[in-house]
């Protein structure tokens, strides 16, 4: 069987999550008598540039303003000029005139909220007594990484007029945050048994990074550690950019190197990545990129009449494979399956499920794109087999299971399908395959273990924040896909799952309870086919 790479977390670059662009500064209640100059100033707090076109907007929750195309530069201001007194001149150019769009802000209190279609980016509802209250300043952000509604964040600036398009006057005077690991990359992407692999990973704090430490083990053996350093000889850019690096060495073809990151800030701070890992290829051909990856044989009551048979492939290659053509059988060549002529094919890191039923899979599942319908059905006992070949009828991946140990027996119509542990393994080998959970997963990320699939763009966020007690977790999700939901200190205990489960397109919120819990700042890490990210709540009694 080929050995290829297989990356199970992808980290990739998309459209803006909650956080990459903060509202940092606003002047909502100026020196000038009447209609104030009222401006809002956005903050891009990543290395690369967003456009913000017409999905996106600015409110105050009652006047909106449609942006068009403007695009902000990773580390850069946009100005957005949203009212003007009536006589006295706009005291700058902003990039932005969004008068005449109803966005008045009051001079008590008031909401400035930036949206990506319904995905709140960023969200500051101020009151007067945080300051700038018609005294010539405006209100400035200390921290672009500090909470957004804590009170603390937030101060009167230095100069009259505030400082529009550039750098807050006081900014890196607040409180003290735990350190942030964002951007976490290897390189090559698919190495080969004597590649050197470099891990970077963008570290920030608003104090002083005295440790980061980069574990990874082999084959799930051992973790060994290697110290990551921001001084320009570790594959990290240049020195004193906040890009850290550290350089694993070479692992055997077939094997799987998984890793992640610890650090620690001056204030005993620490923030733990989540997992990532790659395989190392072998150097082979693209032949075998396809491989069967779960097999539901004998679905459990009530779709216990092998109507609920599945067979899902998976592409773990780098290029898209078009299986027109192909062939699928089980043990006998007179069951056959042809894939269908037309433009069938499996894209790099995507799924493919063949089924008996492929309407009823996808109605109960919430999938698209399942074919069939496949005529024979997949022995309950005594075994079986699934063989792939090619239009050629070389025979491209097989496997022979048994419904007894040393394979898992779970899927013998108790419910859980059977599925590969991780794609690069050897599926010929029992060892290799685990039952799943929930009734299978065809057409997303096994159960049975986290693995690669194409990147999502995924709205995660918690509101309010801070919060007193309780708040709600929201996701917002593309396309159906299976996510978990953990809660976590910031010493990295877990308080719990919050959610794991298959969700349908659309956006989802969860309650979010710490009535027994302590103030502070709190981790929630949501992980889903694209790999994971992470939010910081702060608890605030």
């Amino acid at each position: 069987m080929v050995l290829i790479c297989v990356l199970l977390f992808v980290m990739s670059t998309w459209a803006a999550v909650p956080g990459d662009i903060v509202v940092n500064e606003i002047m909502f209640n100026g020196p000038e008598s009447g209609t104030d100059n009222e401006w809002v100033e956005l903050y891009n707090i990543t290395f690369g540039p967003i456009t913000l076109d017409s999905s996106w907007s600015l409110t105050d929750g009652e006047g909106t303003y449609i942006f068009s195309g403007t695009m902000i530069g990773g580390g850069e201001y946009l100005t957005i000029k949203v009212a003007q007194h009536a006589t006295e001149p706009f005291p700058f150019t902003p990039d932005i005139d969004a008068t005449g769009f109803g966005i008045a802000l009051s001079n008590t209190s008031d909401e400035v909220i930036l949206l990506e279609g319904t995905l709140v980016i960023d969200s500051v509802a101020y009151v007067d007594t945080w300051g700038a209250d018609g005294d010539g300043k405006t209100l400035e952000r200390v921290d672009p990484l500090a909470p957004s509604d804590d009170p603390a964040n937030w101060g009167p600036s230095l100069p009259d007029g505030g400082t529009p398009g550039a750098e807050n006057s006081i900014h890196g005077g607040g409180g003290d945050y735990p350190p942030s690991v964002t951007g976490i990359e290897h390189s090559p992407a698919n190495p080969g048994p004597t590649d050197n692999v470099t891990v970077t990973a963008t570290i920030t704090d608003d104090g002083a990074i005295t440790k980061s430490m980069l574990f990874y083990n082999i084959d799930l053996g051992p973790n060994d550690s290697l110290s990551m350093a921001d001084d320009g000889s570790h594959g990290d850019g240049a020195s004193g950019d906040d890009v850290w690096g550290a350089i694993i060495p070479p692992a055997t073809a077939g094997s799987t190197v998984r890793y992640f990151i610890v650090v620690e800030d001056d204030s005993l701070y620490s923030d733990t990545t989540w997992t990532y890992a790659y395989g190392v290829v072998s150097g082979d051909t693209v032949d075998g990129d396809v491989v069967i990856n779960e097999i539901m044989y004998n679905p459990a009551s009530p779709h216990s009449d092998n109507y609920f048979e599945y067979i899902e492939l998976y592409n773990r290659g780098s290029a898209t494979v078009f299986l027109s053509g192909w062939v699928l059988k089980d043990n006998s060549d007179f069951n056959t399956f042809v894939f269908p002529y037309g433009g069938v094919a499996i894209g790099s890191g995507d799924y493919l499920v063949v089924a008996k039923a492929p309407d009823s899979i996808q109605t109960f599942y919430g999938i698209a794109g399942v074919i069939g319908p496949v005529t024979w059905s997949l022995n309950n006992t005594g075994g079986d087999a699934v063989r792939l070949y090619n239009e050629a009828g070389t025979l491209m991946d097989f496997v022979n299971f048994l419904e007894v140990a040393p394979w898992p027996t779970e899927p013998n119509g108790t419910g859980p399908s059977l599925e590969l542990i991780d794609p690069s393994l050897d599926n010929s080998l029992a060892s290799s395959w685990r039952a799943s959970g929930l009734q299978g997963s065809p057409g997303g990320f096994n159960t049975s273990v986290a693995e690669v699939d194409r990147p999502m763009k995924i709205g995660f966020a918690v509101k309010p924040n801070p919060f007193n007690s309780s708040a709600s977790v929201s996701v917002k999700l593309p396309e159906n896909g299976r996510v978990r939901l953990n809660l976590f200190s910031l010493d990295g205990r877990d308080f719990g799952e919050i959610f794991e489960g298959n969700l349908v397109a659309g956006q989802h919120e969860f309650p979010l309870n710490l009535e027994d819990s302590p103030s502070g700042l709190y981790l929630i890490r949501l992980e889903h086919r694209g790999g994971t990210e992470t939010v910081k709540a702060l608890l605030i009694r």
